[in-house]
């Protein structure tokens, strides 16, 4: 009854605003509202938004704007999905069926029918908006400008707040704050748009920001991107309603981020969640709620918060191959802030696209780098480039976006990726395939006895429940012809084996990589060597002491595993996701046997001339 009331007085609050806002403004052009005295800025400056807007419109702009008007929606490996004109945004992709409108916070998530809720907190994160102003000030065709107020008119009339699943997580409420904020910029010097349009647009984000500021999703240890989302979210509503009711949020979120960049990202600029993909949206995060910050209350913009997003955009140049492809170490679900490029919401592996250009290194492609306390190391040699994960379980130990990938990598040849990690094709969804692609098995390392390095569960899908491996990095050079990693784990040294997986990681200085394996301890025990590759096609020839593998394609390369007795090599078929959403597969090495500890295991990679 307590949260019920509670929404309810938000309600009334949001609409006694509205009511005053309306009185005051409501006879006016809504750009006199934004550019008040003392009103917030935006890094989109409301004075240039329709100029901004038309220069920047793009092909993949127009395609998703267009889609918007169609009531289409292409989301999370799904293309295309209709839903309606005025959709409801409760619409899961995946099952076609309709999520209700329970209690928010008391809604069950994983629902065993093979939806989804990230499927309608992505569509309710309104990505379209800013496609759907550049379309409109590119074209001029009110279609665009109609399907902008017809979709927020449609998500305030089907989404009542405290009901159903778009107001179960705050950081989606942020997020989609966030954007309507800017659709109240880009679209307040459009025609045809009435004042009560604004009015209850206006009011439904007022309403936003008291529910924000009430339901934080603060934790004293674990606390991640969902927190500093939030922060987000209370930026862009402060600076909205700056000075008339959004002061409060603007402090908050401010706040938020300054304690959240140091707290949550390390010295060497990585997320503290062990993922690739986490650590771009967060970095769209900070990056785009530290402009607001500096624009609206600049004494809160320091040096130090500067030089750490500095170093975490430095992290992205460094682990982005040429190809502009990120590897998919640990969860990848596609997440963003906004669509600032379209292109980059359409292709996420594309981490540089969208986000703020001003915060670059001046070498965009540096040298080898280790980035030892987030637990990544970069190989690169001319046109090659290897991602190693050695390093603590991701959130403090919670390890929510974490896979067992432990002296895991991604390997890029000649400018062709060769080696490939498992990515993420679901969440609720399927929680045994969740399960499946953080596993062990999904990544290219050894596994003892067919244990987990870490253990997982199903049933805690965004958990690890104990860090065993305590993998560390105990060599290291960044030559710049010769670089090389060496790092060791104790995921199975519980075992009577005391199995300890030692790897290295080398360019040679022939032009050929190699990665050597030792599995120290004593005693008998089950080995499976993985290395999953790109997809593609392979040819294996196997001989009494060693395996040679060619992947065809351009260019060709050359995979020789010598292996000990014991241990015969395979060529199996493997589960991988290039996107959220979606599964295909992809051809997989694998050395299989029982064999006396310590053994060792050396691939050699070459690119076939």
């Amino acid at each position: 009854w307590e949260e019920v009331a509670g929404f309810r007085l938000q309600e009334a609050a949001a609409r006694r605003w509205a009511h005053r806002w309306r009185a005051e403004w409501g006879g006016r052009p809504l750009r006199d509202w934004l550019l008040r005295p003392g009103a917030g800025r935006f890094w989109i400056p409301v004075e240039e938004a329709e100029i901004w807007a038309a220069r920047s419109c793009t092909v993949e702009d127009l395609r998703l704007a267009d889609e918007a008007v169609r009531g289409e929606v292409t989301l999370l490996g799904v293309e295309r999905a209709q839903v309606g004109a005025e959709p409801t945004f409760r619409l899961d992709l995946y099952s076609g069926a309709e999520w209700p409108l329970e209690r928010s916070h008391g809604l069950r998530l994983a629902r065993g029918d093979g939806s989804d809720v990230r499927t309608v907190w992505e569509q309710s994160r309104s990505y379209e908006i800013i496609a759907l102003a550049r379309a409109y000030w590119a074209s001029g065709r009110a279609e665009y400008r109609d399907a902008f107020a017809r979709r927020t008119a449609s998500w305030i009339a089907h989404n009542p707040v405290g009901r159903g699943p778009n107001w179960a997580s705050p950081m989606d409420a942020a997020i989609r704050a966030a954007n309507w904020a800017l659709g109240v910029v880009l679209f307040a010097g459009a025609d045809g748009l009435e004042p009560v349009f604004w009015q209850r647009m206006l009011a439904n984000l007022y309403l936003t920001g008291l529910y924000l500021e009430r339901h934080l999703e603060w934790h004293p240890r674990y606390r991640g991107n969902h927190f500093v989302a939030n922060g987000v979210g209370l930026v862009y509503l402060g600076s909205l309603f700056r000075g008339c009711g959004g002061d409060r949020w603007l402090r908050a979120g401010a706040r938020i981020l300054a304690e959240e960049i140091e707290y949550q990202v390390g010295p060497d600029g990585v997320s503290f969640e062990a993922s690739l993909a986490y650590h771009r949206l967060v970095t769209e995060l900070f990056a785009y709620g530290g402009l607001l910050v500096r624009l609206n209350l600049p004494a809160r913009w320091t040096p130090t918060y500067e030089e750490r997003l500095r170093r975490m955009y430095r992290f992205i140049a460094t682990y982005l191959p040429d190809s502009g492809e990120a590897p998919m170490i640990g969860d990848a679900d596609d997440g963003r802030l906004h669509a600032v490029s379209a292109r980059g919401l359409l292709e996420p592996r594309r981490h540089a696209l969208g986000l703020p250009d001003e915060f670059w290194p001046t070498d965009r492609f540096p040298r080898s780098t280790a980035f030892a306390s987030g637990g990544f190391y970069v190989l690169r040699r001319g046109a090659d480039h290897v991602v190693v994960r050695c390093g603590p379980v991701g959130l403090l130990g919670a390890g929510s976006h974490d896979h067992n990938d432990q002296l895991g990598f991604e390997m890029v040849l000649g400018g062709r990726r060769v080696v490939s990690d498992s990515g993420t094709y679901a969440y609720t969804r399927d929680l045994g395939a969740r399960y499946a692609f953080r596993s062990t098995a999904a990544h290219s390392v050894v596994q003892v006895g067919g244990e987990e390095q870490n253990p997982i569960t199903a049933t805690r899908p965004w958990r690890v429940l104990a860090d065993r491996t305590r993998a560390e990095c105990v060599a290291w050079s960044g030559a710049e012809d010769v670089p090389c990693f060496e790092g060791v784990h104790g995921g199975y040294a519980h075992r009577a084996s005391g199995a300890m997986c030692r790897r290295r990681i080398r360019a040679c200085p022939d032009g050929a990589w190699e990665v050597l394996d030792r599995v120290e301890g004593t005693g008998r025990e089950a080995l499976v060597w993985r290395l999953h590759l790109t997809a593609g096609e392979v040819s294996l020839q196997r001989h009494p002491d060693e395996a040679v593998a060619v992947l065809a394609g351009d260019p060709p390369v050359r995979i020789r595993v010598v292996t000990p007795q014991g241990l015969g090599v395979r060529l199996a078929r493997t589960q991988a996701s290039e996107r959220y959403g979606e599964r295909t597969f992809r051809p997989c090495l694998e050395a299989v046997g029982e064999v006396e500890l310590p053994v060792e295991i050396i691939a050699t990679f070459r690119i076939d001339a």
